[in-house]
């Protein structure tokens, strides 16, 4: 495949009606964006990939994530939650990857506005394809109790009881092209050589609104203005939104006199995004045995963290939410993996890293057997040991995305973000915590120390902070009035506009939502593509990496 166009415009000076054409505009270069492309790449459309950013960090990119935030605290730092650059928010993800559970699909009483169109086996097809593209081992039946039978290991006894809690696996990214072991994949990294030459990325675009016909009967393009305020245009048939859960309202809400898609003022509404953080503390020096269990997994080279969610039973029976916890480890200063990486890679010659691989040639003998024989993962020398959680949240209509009356140095509104979190998420992840003590104590494995927090049953600390997943804020609905785009990902009453990525999820589940965002932008380009005239060939992804 050849390597695709590029056009940057920090070094390119536009004409005054500069204009770009193709079948297909795609906005945004992140996980979502650069799925999209290469999968057009098997076909003959000619596609304009838009990024604000560049290939590289650059501060005036980062500028224009701020954001006026009236609700819940939120990273003050955006680059740890939002990246304007080549390849998105995978710069600064944590490689974790899991699917949705089947109780996320359902339509809850207990859970206001929950409900997806699709059901988790439509997705199964495009969960399996996304393995390529994030570097895993497989790309589903991974997450449950089937993990065992994968990675040909006995379940550990005793078991959770299955009716309270059900163990939960989470598989990490893994790049080809590592800069270092076990690496992330980065989805700008490689991308110019993964892309055809149909496919022409423009960067130092940072699209403002798209374009309609009269009557906003049709989609025909997008708008958008160079790093020195020039403005440009794209005329395409098709444009699909890849800008993440905070810029693809911001962008719908900007286009038009009253926004598009938002005939019933739904775009933005039901921002989620998920609560995590420790809820318990364990002793460090009787961990080992929880470390074993839960700890980290080796599989075909790739690691697994093992855990644990609350079971859909007992969802379903005391009205809570999904919600998933884990061991959270703090290394310590002189934990001896790290010391002999550094000195494996040479990039340390002082004498303090190698006598801490000498003083602790036990423990990282100890680490090799488990890592070997038992598939474990490799100990690690730590400072503190917590019990993590992280819950899903109830859709609400009133936690939103709007635009401010401040402004960008663009002229374009800022996102202004109302989050709000509800007394059922701490609900939850105290029952979690109790669930957790109980199920410990019965199997005779180390009990955690809740947290005060938790223990006195109160609010969620506001330490709790946005983990870079915002949600929902286009959603999927077959009822224009209850959302954005319909089951295909199309903005309702604007036809041939498409949105991809975590804003169109009706409802967040506990897990990470990369995987969930690559297998949907797989399924929205197959659908474009048939859309196109065009013939969807399974093999593409298979071998996309």
């Amino acid at each position: 495949m050849g390597a695709m166009a590029i056009l940057d415009l920090h070094n390119t000076a536009l004409p005054s009606d500069f204009v770009l054409q193709g079948d297909v505009c795609i906005v945004g270069s992140g996980p979502a964006g650069c799925v999209i492309a290469r999968e057009f790449s098997r076909s003959s459309l000619q596609v304009i990939l838009l990024e604000s950013g560049s290939f590289a960090r650059d501060p005036a990119a980062d500028e224009l994530n701020e954001i006026d935030n009236i609700g819940r605290p939120r990273a003050h730092d955006q680059w740890s939650v939002r990246n304007r650059i080549v390849g998105g928010s995978s710069h600064t993800w944590g490689g974790r990857c899991a699917a949705f559970d089947e109780i996320d699909f359902q339509q809850r009483d207990w859970v206001p506005f929950s409900g997806w169109p699709i059901a988790r086996n439509d997705l199964l097809p495009y969960l399996d394809r996304s393995a390529g593209y994030l570097g895993l081992a497989v790309g589903s039946g991974f997450s449950d109790a089937r993990f065992w039978s994968l990675a040909k290991l006995r379940a550990p006894v005793p078991e959770l009881d299955a009716r309270l809690l059900e163990p939960f696996f989470w598989q990490f990214s893994r790049g080809l092209n590592e800069s270092y072991p076990f690496e992330y994949v980065r989805f700008g990294r490689d991308l110019v050589s993964q892309i055809s030459p149909q496919t022409t990325l423009v960067t130092g675009a940072t699209v403002q609104r798209v374009l309609t016909t009269p009557e906003q009967s049709n989609c025909r393009g997008v708008e958008f203005v160079t790093p020195d305020g020039h403005p440009g245009t794209v005329v395409a048939s098709r444009v699909i939104l890849c800008a993440g859960g905070i810029e693809n309202p911001r962008i719908l809400l900007n286009s038009g006199s009253a926004g598009l898609g938002n005939r019933h003022d739904q775009v933005g509404r039901y921002l989620m995004d998920h609560l995590r953080g420790p809820i318990g503390q364990f002793d460090v020096t009787t961990s080992h045995i929880l470390q074993r269990r839960f700890g980290r997994y080796n599989l075909k080279r790739h690691f697994f963290r093992a855990g644990m969610r609350l079971s859909p039973v007992v969802q379903r029976h005391e009205g809570l939410l999904n919600c998933a916890a884990w061991l959270g480890e703090g290394l310590a200063t002189d934990d001896p993996w790290d010391a002999l990486r550094r000195v494996l890679s040479r990039r340390s010659r002082r004498y303090g890293d190698v006598s801490t691989v000498v003083r602790n040639s036990r423990f990282i003998a100890r680490g090799a057997f488990e890592y070997f024989s038992r598939h474990n993962g490799l100990p690690r020398k730590l400072e503190h040991l917590t019990l993590d959680c992280m819950s899903e949240q109830v859709p609400s209509p009133i936690s939103r995305v709007t635009l401010s009356d401040q402004r960008d140095r663009f002229g374009m509104r800022l996102p202004r973000i109302d989050w709000r979190s509800s007394p059922n998420e701490a609900r939850t992840m105290h029952r979690l915590a109790e669930l957790v003590v109980s199920e410990f104590k019965r199997m005779d494995l180390p009990k955690p120390d809740l947290a005060e927090w938790v223990r006195d049953r109160a609010e969620i600390p506001a330490s709790f902070l946005d983990v870079a997943h915002p949600t929902g804020t286009t959603r999927i609905s077959l009822d224009p009035t209850q959302g954005v785009v319909d089951a295909n990902c199309e903005v309702h009453d604007t036809p041939n506009l498409f949105v991809a990525g975590s804003s169109v999820f009706p409802t967040g589940g506990h897990c990470n939502p990369t995987q969930m965002i690559v297998a949907m932008a797989i399924r929205l380009a197959d659908h474009v593509r048939i859309g196109l005239g065009e013939k969807v060939i399974i093999e593409d992804a298979v071998d996309a990496r």
